[in-house]
């Protein structure tokens, strides 16, 4: 069907066995995303977002446990054979890790962990053709000199080097799907603009679906169409993303735009949210942001509240409707 999302996410729940039993770090996610479509995952370190989307790609440890439902273009993923999900991954749906190096094999060649890639889900094909697209796809990921690059080791490459072959080899079997996990970390600002306008083209040629995780507010800003805001594993306001700058509803969300340099003759201290995420193991009654919240009530602090939606916005918030003005009277008050 052309309706039909690439991706369809519905109370994902993901849960890690500790001393005092199993605690959940992922708590009811629901998202959709459709092909070609970028859609950023957004919130602190610890909130989520990669637990979130390993999920989806079930590469959960062994001792996790998933609930809810993930379907590709309406295909079920929770529950299927192990068998069944390498087939998809690769093929259909591909990850881009956070660190390029870890991800790559120190003792092979980048050429041979791409034409690894290649025939794994393309059996038919020859090693003769299989380097041949090799070439083709550093090629198409701008990496100088392909032909050379490919008999030389991760170790060779500088670190935006290396996650363009992270990128080619994601993109060697052109999937529906890529989630991309901080593909931008530890680069440089020139070669972070690179790495995100190549992710954007590939997306637009090949009318791939990217999820985008990322804690960069300035990234998403340029990148993404929608986004999701993640605090305590769950998501506490989705929008478009234009939407969202210009209108954020939720407390955190405002507190993150809040503490992003501005571009104003008006050079100012930066405003910040206070205090620290709460762990997996400590997520508090109620709204789980009501302890760093400076617009919290009772109301809060007892019952959790639910996506509740706004025009083009979903937010999880007992004061979603009133915060504006809500915080202007307290800077009054």
């Amino acid at each position: 069907m052309q309706d039909q999302p690439l991706l369809e996410v519905s109370g994902l729940r993901v849960a890690f066995p500790t001393a005092r039993g199993y605690v959940e770090a992922v708590r009811g996610v629901d998202f959709s995303l459709r092909k070609g479509e970028i859609m950023s995952l957004v919130g602190e370190s610890g909130s989520g977002k990669s637990i979130t989307m390993r999920a989806v790609m079930g590469l959960l440890p062994p001792a996790a446990l998933a609930r809810g439902s993930v379907k590709l273009l309406g295909r079920e993923l929770m529950g299927i054979e192990e068998k069944e999900i390498r087939r998809l991954r690769g093929s259909r749906m591909s990850m881009i890790f956070q660190d390029p190096l870890t991800a790559l094999n120190p003792v092979l060649t980048v050429g041979d962990q791409l034409t690894e890639a290649i025939r794994i889900h393309q059996p038919r094909i020859s090693p003769k053709e299989a380097r041949e697209r090799a070439i083709e796809l550093f090629r198409s990921v701008a990496i100088p000199y392909p032909e050379k690059r490919m008999d030389q080791y991760p170790h060779e490459f500088s670190g935006g080097m290396r996650q363009r072959v992270v990128i080619a080899i994601a993109i060697a079997n052109r999937p529906d799907l890529i989630i991309a996990d901080e593909p931008t970390t530890a680069l440089d600002v020139t070669v972070q603009a690179q790495v995100l306008e190549l992710l954007s083209e590939l997306c637009r040629v090949n009318n791939t679906g990217l999820v985008l995780i990322t804690h960069d507010l300035g990234v998403v800003a340029g990148m993404a169409e929608k986004v999701s805001v993640m605090y305590a594993g769950s998501i506490v306001e989705r929008s478009t993303v234009d939407d969202l700058f210009e209108h954020p509803r939720h407390p955190y969300t405002r507190g993150l735009l809040g503490s992003l340099p501005q571009m104003t003759g008006d050079i100012g201290r930066l405003s910040d949210i206070g205090g620290a995420p709460p762990t997996a193991a400590t997520i508090p009654a109620g709204c789980a942001f009501n302890p760093r919240c400076d617009y919290a009530v009772d109301r809060c602090r007892t019952e959790t509240p639910a996506l509740e939606t706004y025009g083009p916005t979903h937010v999880a918030c007992h004061l979603a409707h009133t915060l504006p003005e809500y915080a202007e009277q307290r800077k009054t008050a």
